[in-house]
C-alpha cells in the first residue's frame, strides 16, 4: 500500500493526558489511535508493526516445542473461586450477563489454560505439555499510563508449561528464558533487554523479568556489570540477592539504571493444579 492511499495521518500535536512516550510517538506517527485511557486502535501502520512482531514470537515459541492455542477472554466467576483469586485480584473486569452469571474478562489464562490441559493429560506419560496464545487482555488498571504495553486492554503472549517433575520445568525455564531473549534481539531489543532478577512470591526464590532500558522506564533496576542481568529495585535488599546474583558485589558497585518490563516468566509449581484437585502432580511455569 502506497503512503497516499492511508486514510491516516501523521499528526504534529501529542495528546496532552498521554503521559507515555511510546504512545505520543505512535499516534503522532499514525501508528495508533487512542480511544480512551489504556485503549488504542491499531491503524494500518501499527497492526502491520503488531502483526510482524507476533509472527517473531510465534517462530520462537514453536521451535520451542508450545503449540498455539486460542482461548476465551470471557471467563466465568467459578473458575476464579476455585483458585481464590476473584477477590484478591484487583484489576479484574467484574459485570453480570444473562441469568445474572458473574463473569470477567480475562487479564490472564491459568484458570483457564490449567483445566484445559489437565483435562487431557491422563497420567505423567502425556507430559510435558506447553501451550501458548496471542490475546488481547483486560485489567482495569487504576491509571493505566503505560501507552500500547499495558493500558486496560492491550495484546499479549501467554505460555504455560505442565511438567511431571521440577527438574523438568526447570529445563524447559532455561530454555524459555532463551526463547524470550530471541524474541527481543530479532526485535532489535537485545542488547537493551536485561535478564532482571524479581520477587518470586510464593512459588521460587526468584522470578525473571525482561527489563528494556529507557530513561522514560518506570522501573529502576541494577545492572550487573560486564553482564546482561539485572536485579529489581524492590528486592536488592532480600536476604542472600546480591550473592546469589551479583556475586557478593556490594549495590554501590552495581548500575542504577531505568527500565521497562517488556515480559516476565516464573515458576508455579503446584499452585494451580492444586487448586482444581487434579490427582496426578502436575508442576506449572
Amino acid at each position: 500500500m502506497r503512503m497516499s492511499q492511508l486514510f491516516t495521518r501523521t499528526s504534529k500535536e501529542t495528546c496532552c493526558d498521554d503521559v507515555s512516550r511510546n504512545a505520543q510517538f505512535l499516534t503522532r506517527a499514525g501508528f495508533v489511535d487512542k480511544l480512551m485511557a489504556g485503549v488504542y486502535s491499531y491503524l494500518p501502520l501499527g497492526l502491520r508493526v503488531l502483526n510482524h512482531i507476533e509472527g517473531i514470537i510465534r517462530e520462537e515459541m514453536n521451535a520451542l516445542g508450545a503449540q498455539e492455542i486460542l482461548m476465551p477472554a470471557l471467563q466465568p466467576k467459578e473458575l476464579w473461586d476455585q483458585t481464590k483469586r476473584w477477590e484478591t485480584v484487583d484489576v479484574l473486569f467484574r459485570f453480570k450477563g444473562r441469568g445474572d452469571r458473574e463473569l470477567t474478562l480475562g487479564p490472564t489464562h491459568e484458570e483457564v489454560v490449567t483445566p484445559l490441559v489437565t483435562r487431557f493429560v491422563r497420567s505423567y506419560r502425556d507430559l510435558p505439555v506447553a501451550a501458548y496464545q496471542i490475546q488481547t487482555k483486560f485489567r482495569n488498571e487504576a491509571r493505566a499510563k503505560s501507552g500500547v504495553l499495558r493500558g486496560r486492554e492491550f495484546r499479549m503472549k501467554d505460555l504455560y508449561s505442565f511438567h511431571a517433575s521440577q527438574d523438568d520445568l526447570d529445563q524447559f525455564y532455561e530454555r524459555a528464558v532463551g526463547a524470550y531473549q530471541n524474541v527481543f534481539s530479532r526485535c532489535g531489543l537485545g542488547h537493551q533487554t536485561l535478564l532482571t532478577y524479581a520477587s518470586g512470591g510464593v512459588f521460587s526464590k526468584f522470578s525473571h523479568e525482561f527489563q528494556t532500558l529507557t530513561p522514560y522506564g518506570e522501573d529502576t533496576v541494577y545492572r550487573v556489570p560486564g553482564r546482561d542481568v539485572a536485579i529489581n529495585k524492590e528486592i536488592v535488599h532480600e536476604e542472600g540477592v546480591l550473592k546469589d546474583v551479583a556475586n557478593g558485589k556490594a549495590i554501590e558497585d552495581l548500575e542504577e539504571v531505568k527500565a521497562i518490563e517488556v515480559g516476565n516468566i516464573f515458576k508455579l509449581s503446584t499452585r494451580f493444579t492444586d487448586a482444581f484437585s487434579y490427582q496426578t502432580p502436575i508442576i506449572m511455569h
